[in-house]
């Protein structure tokens, strides 16, 4: 039995640091971890390592590495552990915990291409790994479990070895199969063989799916909409989160905490209309973090133009936008629809990629700006992250730097349940700031055909692991 998967080209790369968000259930199939955290609120179970201790304070941990072999035979060492741990943090790197381990591996900040920083260290003879931090961090078994921190090898040909429960046994630009990989050792099972295919462009992606070529796809989430109105779809959550929102510069147009309330209203109530303004229970984790929710009101149109006409009067309000089909271009044309509909001119900036946004927020000329976020673990400190993404707005600046000294002060506390109170609180005296209006929540999902029953909520849908988890022939 063969699962044929179809992507674009720029989003799986064969190197799990290279991969986008969205592909790291197929880094998972060529590569192990240290340890596996498959679903929300499962406990850390051994992978690569067998066992693993750690010091009074959790600066310093300690992991016992099994005996694994890579799919050449060759046994994995604790070297290759750290030297994969090392490849995130070097100069050149485009790994997504770059920031996080240069900052929280001692060493790591300073240290060079190909060097191993003074915090990482490996005894082979042994088969241990030690991992020395600059200071407590309470998800970093959440990290190290994270699919992006497959441990590989570079061979001489450039080419990937993994110990996961497949291997690639034939690689071009358009597909790459992979086979069962004799030298796993692990519980994991796999249809016989995956047929990944990549494509060009989003359009090449759909027809491979209409006419049967792909059972299912894995895309950006920009593609959800234009997936959904294909006949016959279907969908399987992830465990991986996503949001969406638009963003408002407090320091432009939207500079009174009043007429920002009203709008957040408004808004969300036209998105509840054209997305549905999926909220799921589940998308953040109980014991993290309670979900927020959003204040009930009964504003119309006609009140607000009432109250903020003169406002807006004698300037248009400036949209960042980019052409698309995805929730956050829906979002803002919610954003749109209300400004016209109380007789607010809008001046649409039209933009071609993130850079050009980038450059925009930076000198502060927008209004409005729609932003995408990606959870990819669950402790709350990775939920709280997504106000990186915010404006650097000096009216909201006193804001934000109280936010941020809440999580600063209790981002160490080993209580889960104090940390997850203060960042509540914090979280919630933000959102009454109203710089930001929250349209989308929703699991990152594999869109399929009907004959698929794929595992959901977790980061290995493809596994073999009931009855109902049955693959075409």
């Amino acid at each position: 039995m063969t699962l044929h998967l179809a992507s674009l080209k720029e989003l799986f790369h064969i190197d799990p640091l290279r991969t986008d968000a969205v592909c790291h259930p197929l880094s998972s199939l060529l590569y192990q971890t240290l340890l596996r955290i498959n679903r929300s609120g499962d406990q850390p179970v051994a992978e690569l390592a067998s066992s693993w201790t750690y010091s009074a304070d959790h600066s310093k941990w300690s992991f016992d590495i099994g005996a694994t072999f890579f799919d050449d035979g060759s046994p994995l060492l604790a070297s290759h552990v750290v030297h994969s741990f090392a490849r995130h943090i070097w100069p050149c790197s485009t790994s997504i915990f770059a920031g996080l381990l240069r900052g929280l591996i001692v060493g790591a900040a300073e240290c060079s291409e190909g060097e191993i920083p003074a915090g990482l260290y490996a005894d082979d003879a042994q088969g241990h790994v030690f991992i020395q931090l600059r200071q407590p961090y309470c998800p970093l078994l959440e990290i190290i479990a994270h699919p992006a921190m497959g441990i590989c090898v570079q061979t001489q040909g450039n080419l990937m070895m993994g110990s996961g429960p497949m291997r690639v046994y034939s690689a071009s630009d358009r597909e790459i199969q992979l086979a069962h990989n004799p030298s796993y050792s692990g519980l994991r099972k796999l249809p016989e063989k995956i047929s990944i295919q990549l494509h060009d462009k989003f359009d090449d992606v759909c027809l491979a799916i209409q006419d049967g070529r792909a059972n299912a796809a894995l895309l950006e989430r920009k593609h959800q909409l234009r997936l959904d109105a294909l006949p016959g779809m279907h969908t399987t959550r992830l465990r991986d989160r996503w949001s969406g929102m638009l963003i408002l510069n407090a320091a432009g147009i939207f500079d009174e905490l009043a007429m920002r309330k009203d709008f957040h209203t408004l808004v969300q109530k036209e998105a509840q209309k054209k997305l549905g303004a999926l909220y799921h229970t589940d998308f953040i984790p109980a014991d993290v973090l309670a979900v927020p929710k959003a204040q009930a009101s009964e504003l119309t149109l006609a009140e607000f133009r009432l109250r903020w006409s003169g406002h807006f009067a004698n300037t248009a309000v400036r949209i960042l936008y980019a052409a698309g089909r995805g929730p956050l271009t829906v979002a803002l044309d919610a954003a749109i629809s209300v400004l016209r509909a109380c007789g607010i001119h809008c001046e649409l900036i039209p933009t071609k990629n993130a850079e050009q946004v980038y450059d925009y927020v930076a000198r502060g000329e927008f209004d409005v700006v729609a932003r995408g976020w990606i959870q990819d673990f669950d402790d709350v400190d990775e939920y709280v992250d997504v106000y990186q993404k915010q404006a650097p707005q000096q009216q909201a600046q006193a804001a934000y730097t109280r936010f941020y000294a809440t999580v600063a002060e209790y981002r160490h506390i080993a209580d889960a349940d104090a940390r997850s109170a203060a960042y509540a609180q914090a979280v919630k005296t933000l959102d009454e700031e109203y710089l930001c209006i929250t349209v989308c929540r929703d699991h990152h999902r594999i869109f399929h055909d009907s004959s698929l029953h794929l595992q959901s909520l977790c980061r290995d849908p493809f596994d073999l692991r009931s009855r109902r988890a049955l693959l075409p022939a």
